[in-house]
């Protein structure tokens, strides 16, 4: 599957907390892109809200840290200059998230797609 067309796929999934949320998405993303198994397995079905994914999120040391122990699952090496098709956190609106690079811009799972220039990429993979 190209990028593109997991976009398309990621912007018509409605977001549901512990099934296709951001940073599942992300996951789904990494294993349509290297064919590896799900880096996030154990998340998947863990929490059914907002409330349960931040709880599950503080239990695990926060999203950076979730998603560094899914990028080592995966394989995926850290980059500070992420390319088309690399996975990251980072700060958009306010609000971290985890997104596919763009080039510039960032996509996230929200409501669809949410694309933008972050204002700080936390930490980004080579996917």
């Amino acid at each position: 599957m190209t990028l593109d067309q997991f976009l398309e796929t990621m912007a018509a999934t409605p977001f549901v907390d512990g099934q296709s949320d951001c940073a599942l998405t992300i996951a789904d993303w990494v294993m349509a892109a290297t064919g590896c198994p799900d880096p996030a397995h154990d998340l998947r079905g863990e929490y059914s809200s907002a409330l349960g994914r931040e709880r599950l999120l503080m239990r695990r040391g926060g999203l950076k840290a979730v998603m560094q122990v899914c990028a080592d699952r995966a394989g995926l090496a850290a980059t500070r200059t992420p390319r088309r098709g690399d996975i990251g956190l980072v700060v958009m609106n306010g609000q971290r998230l985890a997104a596919i690079c763009l080039g510039k811009q960032w996509a996230a799972k929200g409501a669809g797609l949410v694309v933008g220039a972050p204002s700080r990429v936390v930490k980004a993979w080579r996917v």
